[in-house]
């Protein structure tokens, strides 16, 4: 039972996000989509022309995790054993569940928020806010989201930023729709109106610029109650927010890659450019995995170690388990 000075502070809460919507509303435009679908080095020649595009480095990123308890084992082992070591300092795990062993071996950067262990709605949105208020805090110019199902090629991220002013506004993702999204926005009842906006999947991981984060205002601090208003996961409601609200429009990075798309595409010879790779088990019980020949799955379920032992041998550990024959 809530006490009446909690409902006096969810509907103060209530009425600040209500305000924010109106507000972005009434100075943003409802959609700008961006076609720009340039693989790594264009981007790195169109940077070239943007005079204010600056070098990043892995101190400049804050680059999250979302998992849950349940996964500690089976996706955060992988990643701790892997490609976390390129950016320990840079990296923050979000979690539902406390583990002294992470919080070890990520000396403290294992965020435990009081989000349920459920993937319900409202449990993404919930690890979201607690992503984007902990980034804010944080002195960093790039915030990137990241499954606990992605493998991270660090280099490739930082290269792919320095083609991005820090300064401006951008967000930059992969949708996995073909088509914008198209809804009814009942965030303004008794008003509806109609809006459609693309979303970078957060299965493929995302970067928000700081200059676009700081905006947002309460729509950060108030996130999860957003998510819920809108009737989204959280990655939608990022999309929404940045597009719809903020008129801040998708750049499509089409090196960032998710379990949704058919990862045996990308080959050895593709592999240095991918900023992100991921797995994923169809229907019909075959693994949809990158395309290197050999993997050993049952040692590597995740493919996490081939892959890191092919693009990084020299940091890599226990390669000898898991490298191709």
């Amino acid at each position: 039972v809530h006490s009446v000075g909690e409902h006096v502070k969810m509907f103060v809460k209530c009425g600040i996000v209500l305000l924010t919507l109106a507000q972005a509303y009434n100075g943003s435009p409802l959609l700008r989509i961006s076609s720009d679908t340039d693989d790594i080095d264009n981007r790195v020649i169109e940077g070239a022309h943007n005079e204010r595009s600056t070098k990043v480095t892995v101190n400049d990123i804050f680059i999250s995790v979302k998992t849950s308890g349940k996964f500690h084992q089976s996706r955060l082992t992988p990643i701790l054993d892997t490609w976390f070591s390129l950016a320990p300092s840079s990296t923050w795990i979000f979690s539902d569940t406390s583990d002294p062993d992470v919080t070890r071996r990520t000396e403290g950067h294992l965020i435990k928020t009081e989000c349920p262990s459920d993937h319900s709605r409202t449990s993404l949105c919930c690890k979201m806010e607690a992503e984007l208020t902990t980034f804010l805090t944080s002195d960093r110019s790039w915030f990137c989201h990241l499954d606990d199902d992605n493998y991270l090629n660090v280099p490739a991220l930082v290269k792919m930023l320095s083609s991005y002013s820090h300064k401006e506004e951008w967000y930059l993702g992969k949708a996995s729709i073909s088509a914008p999204l198209e809804m009814l926005d009942r965030s303004m009842l008794p008003e509806e109106r109609k809006v459609s906006f693309l979303f970078g999947t957060g299965g493929a991981g995302f970067c928000l610029s700081r200059p676009l984060v700081e905006r947002m205002g309460e729509l950060v601090n108030n996130f999860a109650m957003t998510g819920d208003t809108i009737r989204l996961p959280d990655d939608v409601t990022v999309g929404y927010i940045a597009e719809v609200l903020m008129g801040v429009p998708l750049t499509q990075v089409e090196t960032l890659h998710s379990h949704l798309e058919p990862l045996r595409r990308v080959d050895r010879d593709m592999l240095g450019e991918q900023i992100t790779l991921s797995y994923s088990t169809y229907e019909d019980g075959e693994k949809n995995v990158v395309g290197l020949e050999g993997i050993d799955l049952e040692r590597d379920p995740t493919t996490f170690y081939t892959l890191h032992c092919e693009l990084y041998p020299e940091v890599a550990k226990k390669c000898d388990l898991f490298q191709q024959r």
